[in-house]
């Protein structure tokens, strides 16, 4: 059974109906598959539908076998590692994960939870800095422990990859080493900067889809 699978998944950007070429896209535990989109406003779209912000006009979401189509976004096993990182600059990197692991803790757990992932991560000598101060990788790892220090572990990691930011392949190889039950979706808007992530099999293409 694949840990994700989309079926049938379709929506509509500026008037026209897409979906994921082939059909259905899968993608097993400790493995990645990649997503490729027409520009980077389609890719945020089709990101934006597998985590819960919006919904899509047809077709199923699931992961290990249930249907979460439906879900809200805090109820749902994916995670996300924004192009670029995505995390707030006026904050210390220890205070963007403080901000992604809270979920109503005591304040004594909350430092646990986030000192005992920033060591699993090896990132503990970061926890002070801020994200301008770390070269491009290292910001991944930390938007990735962040991701992973959600309430509801993840079980699925999107990680994006978008033109005008750093690569993604970095985030990819740490998070797999760090949790080989993952599953990896890459959400791309240029095949060519994610082509050595994945084989030829393992990338679906957004596409138009004929109206019912």
């Amino acid at each position: 059974m694949p840990l994700l699978e989309l079926s049938g998944l379709t929506w509509q950007t500026h008037g026209t109906r897409r979906g994921l070429r082939p059909d259905p896209l899968t993608v097993a535990s400790g493995h990645t598959a990649v997503v490729v989109a027409a520009d980077s406003a389609e890719a945020d779209t089709f990101t934006d539908i597998l985590l819960g912000l919006e919904m899509p006009d047809d077709g199923q979401i699931r992961v290990g076998g249930q249907e979460i189509t439906m879900w809200l976004p805090t109820e749902r096993e994916i995670a996300l590692v924004p192009a670029g990182a995505g995390l707030l600059p006026h904050l210390t990197v220890e205070q963007n994960l403080a901000l992604a692991a809270r979920d109503d803790l005591a304040p004594s757990f909350l430092h646990s939870r986030v000192a005992y992932m920033a060591k699993r991560m090896d990132i503990q000598g970061f926890l002070r800095s801020r994200p301008h101060e770390l070269a491009h990788d290292e910001r991944l790892s930390v938007a990735l422990v962040r991701a992973l220090c959600r309430k509801r572990p993840a079980k699925v990691m999107v990680i994006e990859d978008r033109t005008g930011c750093g690569p993604c392949h970095a985030a990819v190889s740490v998070a797999l080493r760090t949790d080989p039950n993952l599953a990896v979706l890459v959400v791309a808007d240029d095949r060519t900067r994610v082509a050595s992530l994945a084989s030829p099999s393992r990338f679906w293409e957004i596409d138009d889809v004929p109206e019912p």
